[in-house]
Protein backbone atom coordinates (compact mmCIF):
# COMPACT_ATOMS: atom_id res chain seq x y z
CA UNK A 1 0.00 0.00 0.00
CA UNK A 2 1.23 3.29 -0.60
CA UNK A 3 -0.88 6.29 1.00
CA UNK A 4 -0.46 9.82 2.16
CA UNK A 5 -1.62 10.26 5.49
CA UNK A 6 -2.04 14.27 5.43
CA UNK A 7 -0.49 14.30 8.61
CA UNK A 8 -3.60 12.11 10.29
CA UNK A 9 -5.79 15.17 9.34
CA UNK A 10 -8.71 14.04 7.66
CA UNK A 11 -11.18 15.70 5.26
CA UNK A 12 -13.15 16.85 8.03
CA UNK A 13 -9.98 18.82 9.58
CA UNK A 14 -10.02 16.17 11.98
CA UNK A 15 -6.91 15.06 13.56
CA UNK A 16 -7.59 11.05 14.27
CA UNK A 17 -4.41 8.35 13.51
CA UNK A 18 -6.81 5.73 14.50
CA UNK A 19 -8.70 6.36 11.24
CA UNK A 20 -5.66 5.66 9.10
CA UNK A 21 -4.81 3.06 11.18
CA UNK A 22 -8.45 1.20 10.38
CA UNK A 23 -7.70 2.28 6.65
CA UNK A 24 -4.52 0.08 6.57
CA UNK A 25 -6.12 -2.76 8.71
CA UNK A 26 -9.15 -3.23 6.39
CA UNK A 27 -6.79 -3.44 2.91
CA UNK A 28 -4.76 -6.10 5.18
CA UNK A 29 -1.65 -4.78 3.62
CA UNK A 30 1.88 -6.55 4.79
CA UNK A 31 3.94 -3.64 2.86
CA UNK A 32 3.21 0.23 3.81
CA UNK A 33 4.42 3.03 2.45
CA UNK A 34 3.67 6.19 4.12
CA UNK A 35 4.17 10.46 3.00
CA UNK A 36 2.94 13.45 5.27
CA UNK A 37 3.64 11.65 8.57
CA UNK A 38 3.68 13.86 11.19
CA UNK A 39 6.08 12.22 13.97
CA UNK A 40 5.68 14.29 16.72
CA UNK A 41 2.52 15.96 16.80
CA UNK A 42 1.12 16.96 20.64
CA UNK A 43 2.76 17.11 24.14
CA UNK A 44 6.02 15.67 24.20
CA UNK A 45 5.62 13.04 26.38
CA UNK A 46 3.09 11.78 24.05
CA UNK A 47 3.88 8.97 21.96
CA UNK A 48 4.33 9.89 18.44
CA UNK A 49 1.65 9.05 15.77
CA UNK A 50 3.74 6.65 13.87
CA UNK A 51 5.13 5.24 17.18
CA UNK A 52 1.19 4.26 18.01
CA UNK A 53 0.49 3.14 14.69
CA UNK A 54 3.25 0.67 14.53
CA UNK A 55 2.03 -0.41 17.93
CA UNK A 56 -1.71 -0.50 17.02
CA UNK A 57 -1.07 -2.68 13.24
CA UNK A 58 1.26 -4.99 15.42
CA UNK A 59 3.82 -3.40 12.92
CA UNK A 60 7.93 -2.40 12.75
CA UNK A 61 8.44 1.59 11.37
CA UNK A 62 11.33 3.41 9.97
CA UNK A 63 10.80 6.71 9.57
CA UNK A 64 12.76 8.90 6.90
CA UNK A 65 12.78 12.53 7.95
CA UNK A 66 12.19 15.46 5.85
CA UNK A 67 11.76 18.60 7.76
CA UNK A 68 10.65 20.05 10.63
CA UNK A 69 6.91 20.66 11.02
CA UNK A 70 5.03 23.25 13.65
CA UNK A 71 4.30 19.78 15.93
CA UNK A 72 7.53 18.09 15.38
CA UNK A 73 9.08 16.27 12.81
CA UNK A 74 7.73 15.15 9.33
CA UNK A 75 8.26 12.93 6.84
CA UNK A 76 8.01 9.40 5.29
CA UNK A 77 7.34 5.93 6.84
CA UNK A 78 7.43 2.60 6.48
CA UNK A 79 5.48 0.03 8.09
CA UNK A 80 5.83 -3.99 8.02
CA UNK A 81 5.55 -6.97 10.59
CA UNK A 82 8.85 -8.37 8.48
CA UNK A 83 12.77 -7.88 8.86
CA UNK A 84 13.34 -4.04 8.01
CA UNK A 85 16.59 -3.27 6.15
CA UNK A 86 17.88 0.22 6.13
CA UNK A 87 20.28 0.46 2.23
CA UNK A 88 19.96 4.22 2.33
CA UNK A 89 17.98 7.49 2.94
CA UNK A 90 18.16 10.99 1.48
CA UNK A 91 17.09 14.36 0.81
CA UNK A 92 16.13 14.74 -3.35
CA UNK A 93 17.15 18.41 -4.90
CA UNK A 94 15.12 21.67 -3.92
CA UNK A 95 14.90 25.16 -4.79
CA UNK A 96 11.92 27.07 -3.19
CA UNK A 97 9.69 24.33 -2.13
CA UNK A 98 9.79 22.56 0.63
CA UNK A 99 12.21 19.56 1.69
CA UNK A 100 11.91 16.16 -0.07
CA UNK A 101 13.38 12.73 0.45
CA UNK A 102 13.52 9.30 -0.48
CA UNK A 103 13.43 6.49 1.33
CA UNK A 104 15.54 2.79 0.45
CA UNK A 105 14.73 0.09 2.40
CA UNK A 106 14.58 -4.02 2.12
CA UNK A 107 12.16 -5.64 3.14
CA UNK A 108 12.72 -9.67 4.97
CA UNK A 109 9.84 -11.95 4.21
CA UNK A 110 9.97 -15.85 5.27
CA UNK A 111 8.63 -16.05 1.36
CA UNK A 112 9.86 -12.68 -0.22
CA UNK A 113 12.55 -10.30 -0.10
CA UNK A 114 11.47 -6.85 -1.05
CA UNK A 115 13.53 -3.43 -2.05
CA UNK A 116 11.42 -0.52 -1.19
CA UNK A 117 12.16 3.17 -2.25
CA UNK A 118 9.19 5.19 -0.86
CA UNK A 119 9.19 9.31 -1.71
CA UNK A 120 7.46 12.24 -2.03
CA UNK A 121 7.70 14.56 -4.62
CA UNK A 122 7.41 18.42 -5.13
CA UNK A 123 4.44 20.60 -6.08
CA UNK A 124 6.76 22.46 -8.47
CA UNK A 125 7.20 21.08 -11.72
CA UNK A 126 11.24 22.00 -12.06
CA UNK A 127 11.68 20.58 -8.73
CA UNK A 128 10.14 17.67 -9.45
CA UNK A 129 12.08 16.70 -12.59
CA UNK A 130 14.87 17.55 -11.14
CA UNK A 131 14.07 15.10 -7.95
CA UNK A 132 12.91 12.25 -10.31
CA UNK A 133 16.44 13.14 -12.41
CA UNK A 134 18.37 12.14 -8.98
CA UNK A 135 16.21 8.92 -8.48
CA UNK A 136 17.04 7.77 -12.07
CA UNK A 137 20.92 8.52 -10.75
CA UNK A 138 23.64 6.53 -10.33
CA UNK A 139 22.86 6.99 -6.28
CA UNK A 140 19.46 5.21 -6.26
CA UNK A 141 17.83 3.65 -8.96
CA UNK A 142 20.59 2.60 -11.20
CA UNK A 143 22.31 1.09 -7.95
CA UNK A 144 18.60 -0.21 -7.36
CA UNK A 145 18.74 -2.34 -10.68
CA UNK A 146 21.11 -5.28 -9.92
CA UNK A 147 18.89 -5.95 -6.37
CA UNK A 148 16.23 -7.89 -5.84
CA UNK A 149 12.32 -6.86 -6.69
CA UNK A 150 11.81 -3.18 -6.68
CA UNK A 151 8.86 -1.62 -5.93
CA UNK A 152 9.04 2.84 -5.90
CA UNK A 153 5.59 4.31 -4.97
CA UNK A 154 4.48 7.50 -2.95
CA UNK A 155 3.06 10.44 -3.72
CA UNK A 156 4.76 12.05 -7.27
CA UNK A 157 2.37 15.17 -7.76
CA UNK A 158 2.50 13.62 -10.96
CA UNK A 159 -0.12 12.72 -13.53
CA UNK A 160 0.38 10.11 -16.08
CA UNK A 161 0.77 12.76 -18.44
CA UNK A 162 3.89 14.69 -17.03
CA UNK A 163 7.22 14.47 -18.05
CA UNK A 164 8.07 12.73 -14.78
CA UNK A 165 5.27 10.13 -14.95
CA UNK A 166 7.10 9.08 -18.82
CA UNK A 167 10.46 8.90 -16.81
CA UNK A 168 9.48 6.23 -14.41
CA UNK A 169 7.73 4.35 -16.72
CA UNK A 170 10.45 4.05 -19.43
CA UNK A 171 11.70 1.45 -17.04
CA UNK A 172 9.30 0.45 -14.26
CA UNK A 173 5.79 -0.75 -14.60
CA UNK A 174 2.99 2.07 -13.39
CA UNK A 175 0.31 -1.19 -11.20
CA UNK A 176 -2.86 0.82 -12.07
CA UNK A 177 -1.49 0.12 -16.39
CA UNK A 178 -2.08 -3.57 -15.24
CA UNK A 179 -5.54 -3.02 -13.85
CA UNK A 180 -9.09 -3.17 -16.04
CA UNK A 181 -9.27 0.35 -14.38
CA UNK A 182 -7.16 3.14 -13.54
CA UNK A 183 -8.59 5.36 -10.54
CA UNK A 184 -7.75 8.90 -9.39
CA UNK A 185 -6.37 9.44 -5.59
CA UNK A 186 -6.55 12.88 -5.12
CA UNK A 187 -8.71 14.70 -3.66
CA UNK A 188 -9.84 11.86 -1.40
CA UNK A 189 -13.51 12.74 -1.82
CA UNK A 190 -14.34 13.59 -5.44
CA UNK A 191 -10.82 12.17 -6.94
CA UNK A 192 -9.77 13.56 -10.46
CA UNK A 193 -6.37 13.24 -10.20
CA UNK A 194 -3.56 10.28 -10.22
CA UNK A 195 -0.93 11.41 -9.14
CA UNK A 196 -0.11 8.71 -6.14
CA UNK A 197 1.56 5.82 -7.95
CA UNK A 198 3.73 2.43 -7.29
CA UNK A 199 6.15 1.67 -10.05
CA UNK A 200 7.76 -2.33 -9.89
CA UNK A 201 10.60 -3.14 -11.71
CA UNK A 202 10.37 -5.87 -14.86
CA UNK A 203 10.83 -8.86 -12.73
CA UNK A 204 7.13 -8.16 -10.43
CA UNK A 205 4.49 -9.45 -11.52
CA UNK A 206 1.04 -7.50 -10.67
CA UNK A 207 -1.87 -9.94 -9.26
CA UNK A 208 -4.26 -6.90 -8.75
CA UNK A 209 -4.36 -3.21 -8.24
CA UNK A 210 -6.98 -1.01 -6.77
CA UNK A 211 -7.72 2.52 -4.87
CA UNK A 212 -9.59 2.41 -1.72
CA UNK A 213 -12.40 4.40 -1.93
CA UNK A 214 -15.11 3.49 0.58
CA UNK A 215 -16.21 6.38 3.14
CA UNK A 216 -13.42 5.77 6.01
CA UNK A 217 -10.66 6.33 3.26
CA UNK A 218 -12.61 9.62 1.52
CA UNK A 219 -12.35 10.97 5.31
CA UNK A 220 -9.41 9.80 6.98
CA UNK A 221 -7.05 12.07 4.86
CA UNK A 222 -6.73 13.81 1.57
CA UNK A 223 -5.40 11.39 -0.37
CA UNK A 224 -6.83 7.62 -1.44
CA UNK A 225 -4.36 4.49 -1.25
CA UNK A 226 -3.56 2.46 -3.40
CA UNK A 227 -3.09 -1.58 -2.78
CA UNK A 228 -1.41 -3.71 -4.82
CA UNK A 229 -1.23 -7.65 -5.09
CA UNK A 230 2.84 -8.52 -6.25
CA UNK A 231 4.16 -12.10 -6.94
CA UNK A 232 7.81 -11.99 -6.91
CA UNK A 233 10.40 -14.62 -7.11
CA UNK A 234 11.79 -16.52 -4.42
Amino acid sequence: MTYNVHSFVGTDSVYDPERVARVIESAEAHVVALQEVDFGRGPVAEPSALDWLAKRLNMRSHFTFTRDGKRGHFGNAVLTPYDLELVAEGMLPRRRDEARAVQWLKVVAPHFQLQLMNTHLSVKLRERRAQVEALLGAEWLVRAAAEEALVVCGDLNSSPFSPVYRKLSRDLTDVQRCSATRLATWPARLPFWRIDHVFVSRGVTVRGARVLNDALARTASDHLPIIVDLLTSP
